[in-house]
C-alpha cells in the first residue's frame, strides 16, 4: 500500500477546515513536533480509515470535542490500482447507537467507482483483501505503536506464526498444494 492523500474532518485534534495531506513528492517522511500537535492522530486516521481501529477506547472518542460527527478520506495505491476509502462516524446519542459509514472506491479513467459491499463488515473484508493485511498484521510488522513495541514478541507462538504467515503471504502455498 502506498499512501496518496489523507483528508480529515473533526477527527481527534483536527477540525473541519484542515487541508488534505498529499503524500506526493516524497519517499520517506518524518513527523516531528511537540506533544499534542497531532502526529499520532495522523497515523490513527490512516488505521481508522483502513481497519476501523485506533489506540482510542471507542470511535466516539475520535470525534473532535464538541462535534457530533467525523470523517476520514484516505487514498492509496495497491497493486496497479488507486483506491479511496471514506469512513464516517456520527456520535451515539441517548436513544441511538453511533452510525458508522464505510465506502470503498476504485479509480477509473472516468472517476471513482464504488466497491462498497452490502454492509460495513463486507466492505471491511474487501479492504483487507486488497491490502492483504489486517490491523494486527500491520501493527506487528509496519507500525510500532507507542507503548506496544513488544506486541509481536509477547504473542503466543501460534499467533506469531499467523502474523508471519500473513506478512509472507504463505496462503499462496496452501492454494498451490490444493491444486
Amino acid at each position: 500500500m502506498i499512501p496518496i492523500k489523507l483528508a480529515l474532518r473533526n477527527f481527534m485534534c483536527y477540525r473541519d477546515n484542515v487541508p488534505p495531506l498529499s503524500f506526493d513528492g516524497f519517499q520517506v517522511a518524518c513527523l516531528c513536533g511537540d506533544n499534542g500537535n497531532g502526529k499520532s492522530a495522523l497515523i490513527d486516521a490512516i488505521t481508522w480509515a483502513l481497519w476501523g481501529k485506533t489506540r482510542a477506547r471507542s470511535d466516539d472518542d475520535l470525534i473532535h470535542q464538541g462535534q457530533s460527527e467525523m470523517e476520514v478520506e484516505f487514498e492509496f495505491a495497491a497493486e496497479k490500482n488507486r483506491y479511496r476509502i471514506i469512513r464516517k462516524r456520527v456520535k451515539a446519542g441517548l436513544r441511538r447507537a453511533g452510525q458508522p459509514v464505510l465506502e470503498l472506491q476504485v479509480a477509473t479513467p472516468l472517476g471513482f467507482n464504488p466497491l462498497t459491499g452490502g454492509s460495513v463488515q463486507e466492505t471491511q473484508r474487501r479492504i483487507i483483501e486488497i491490502l492483504r493485511m489486517d490491523y494486527d498484521t500491520f501493527i506487528n510488522s509496519a507500525l510500532l505503536l507507542q507503548n506496544r513495541a513488544n506486541e509481536f514478541t509477547i504473542k503466543p507462538p501460534g499467533e506469531r506464526k499467523k502474523v508471519l504467515a500473513d506478512i509472507l503471504d504463505l496462503s499462496l502455498y496452501d492454494k498451490l498444494e490444493a491444486r
